[in-house]
């Protein structure tokens, strides 16, 4: 703890720090909303990662990034995405939706395989992430937030490597390469990552696989997205401790193919997205005719959105339509459709007022129609400093697992109901060029929450609705660009993030609802050091409902020469014991170090 009294003895200084860099949020496009916004005038809480924080912050993976931000609870069974479980603001892997550039990737089977992200770090321009339900744009599961990749649409002709290696026999192979021809943008990557793993059975081998094009016409934009994953891992006690030889293969293909069409005062934004999945279990991997399970599932689905100016802003409508299927060993063949139809109006009543209000009316099979309505708004106050407020409406619906799975210890439901929740959230922030404020409060009521419940009688973990679930929190964030604050710091970020739930009718024992953090706390630091090197510090300290406590250091030292990167990652410095997943013990010190270099 003396490192961040430390730490927040220099914060506090900060007001005598001359700005080298400066933030310039009215530049900032966002797109994690029907239509696009300027950062500075969102009714909600969104978190940017920029290009910048890829390349920087101690992270070699998506899952470690996403992680330097609080609020966001990243639970890994294994590190360098090997099995990822995300969720915002208190709520469950099942109720975070996650996006490739706006296009939605769901897994029906399970939550724990929407982080089979089949696009490389290496591609991603930026991060958006969206706090609290995004129904009114997006409609089931965005229940507690979204998180959507940019992937990058321009850039110089260049042929890429990646070459590291570290502890574990750890070592990733890389390539990427981005081409300019005429109007058009075509970028490639490729890697291969492998490690003998921290223990027993947690070894593992990763492909990962994505082509991006982009075609710009004089009208028309046109991107397409390939991408492709395969993981081969140990899985140690991933979802019972009593067999340590569990081990787990997944595939992923994702494509998607969208446009945005200018007809004179209007834009088209057709989607086409496709996705399948395959899933193989064994529970015993020296004798896998024990216990086997086999799934795939496919999913299909288009989406057509209009925009326009009207009533003092932008007016979008549309319409969304899915389809998925599986095929499982265990829970059987099942399909369904989904239609919907949504429409968003962004405002601006006046200079400093604006509204955006909107909704999704939803249906799914055998269900009937329902409306999720939404509503932000931002008020400038005075220069520099916005307040904001929100509401709306959410809902997830069943996965396949909580419907029909089955074992001994396990069992699905498939008379489940939606989830459904209320939303709340009020807020201010405060911009300049040096200093970005951020102070929110919220409140999440829920009900028909699906968990497994376990049940006495027989032994069994057994799917249900919940009654009701209340989650109240509190977030406040402090970011600092410091120019050469003491002649070498360049930027400091607190962000803290509070949360506590309520049971409501419910005695029994939950397996994952209630299973967050409490107090979520990270502080990053970007530093100088001799002959311009650069180095960055997470310091995050977590304190989770149903777990011990852990504070973790990691560090990540970078230095450009020309086109040639050189880092070493250092992961969990302190080289501390924790878990963030009962039963599964988390790596200790971890380095990895590296080069990535251009050819052109």
């Amino acid at each position: 703890m003396k490192l961040l009294f430390i730490v927040l003895i220099i914060v506090t200084n900060i007001c005598v720090a001359q700005s080298e860099l400066e933030y310039n949020l009215d530049s900032v496009v966002v797109s994690t909303n029907r239509v696009p916004l300027n950062f500075s005038e969102f009714g909600r809480t969104i978190n940017l990662l920029s290009q910048r924080d890829i390349e920087l912050l101690p992270s070699t993976n998506v899952y470690d990034l996403l992680d330097q931000i609080s609020g966001v609870d990243i639970k890994q069974r294994g590190p360098e995405g090997v099995q990822a479980d995300v969720s915002i603001r208190g709520g469950n892997f099942e109720q975070t939706l996650i996006l490739i550039d706006g296009v939605k990737l769901i897994d029906p089977q399970t939550g724990h395989h929407n982080m089979n992200l089949p696009v490389a770090l290496s591609q991603i321009e930026r991060v958006e992430i969206l706090k609290g339900q995004g129904t009114k744009s997006y409609g089931a599961n965005a229940f507690s937030g979204a998180i959507n990749l940019i992937t990058k649409k321009s850039g110089n002709d260049k042929i890429g490597f990646e070459l590291s290696g570290g502890e574990n026999n750890f070592y990733t192979l890389g390539l990427n390469s981005s081409l300019n021809i005429g109007n058009t943008f075509h970028n490639f990557s490729f890697s291969k990552s492998k490690s003998d793993g921290y223990r027993l059975n947690t070894g593992f081998e990763n492909y990962l696989l994505s082509v991006d094009n982009s075609f710009k016409f004089s009208n028309i934009v046109l991107n397409t997205i390939y991408g492709f994953s395969d993981k081969d891992f140990g899985a140690n006690s991933f979802y019972s401790i009593r067999f340590p030889n569990q081990a787990e293969k997944t595939k992923t293909h994702f494509a998607s193919v969208t446009s945005d069409i200018n007809f004179n005062s209007f834009i088209v934004k057709p989607k086409i997205r496709w996705r399948t999945n395959s899933d193989e279990f064994v529970l015993n991997k020296f004798n896998p005719s024990f216990y086997k399970n086999n799934h795939e599932t496919t999913v299909y689905g288009g989406e057509l959105e209009i925009s326009t100016n009207l009533i003092g802003g932008t007016t979008s409508f549309g319409t969304d339509y899915d389809f998925d299927k599986i095929q499982s060993s265990n829970l059987g063949n099942h399909k369904r459709t989904k239609l919907s139809f949504f429409i968003e109006q962004n405002s601006n009543l006046t200079n400093n007022f604006k509204i955006g209000i909107g909704g999704f009316l939803y249906k799914y099979t055998n269900t009937n129609w329902n409306f999720w309505p939404g509503i932000d708004i931002a008020y400038n106050l005075i220069d520099k400093i916005k307040i904001f407020a929100n509401y709306g409406k959410a809902f997830r619906i069943p996965s396949y697992t909580e419907l029909y799975y089955s074992d001994p210890a396990n069992l699905g439901n498939e008379n489940l109901l939606p989830e459904e929740s209320s939303n709340y959230e009020l807020g201010i922030n405060y911009f300049s060029k040096s200093l970005l404020l951020h102070f929110s409060y919220f409140r999440k009521e829920g009900k028909n929450l699906i968990d497994y419940v376990y049940d006495n009688s027989d032994s069994i973990w057994k799917a249900q609705n919940f009654t009701k679930i209340n989650t109240n929190g509190l977030e406040v964030s402090i970011d600092f660009l410091m120019g050469n604050f003491l002649g070498f710091l360049e930027k400091t970020k607190i962000d803290y993030t509070y949360l506590k739930s309520d049971k409501i009718d419910l005695g029994e024992l939950s397996k994952y609802t209630l299973d967050f953090l409490n107090h979520d706390l990270t502080i990053s630091i970007l530093h100088k050091l001799p002959f311009e090197v650069e180095q960055s510090w997470s310091l995050n300290y977590e304190d989770r409902i149903i777990l011990d406590n852990h504070f973790t250091i990691d560090t990540k030292i970078t230095k450009k020469i020309n086109n040639i990167l050189f880092f070493v990652n250092v992961s969990n410095v302190l080289n501390k014991s924790y878990q963030e997943i009962p039963g599964i013990p988390l790596p200790g010190r971890w380095i990895i170090g590296g080069i990535k270099f251009n050819i052109l």
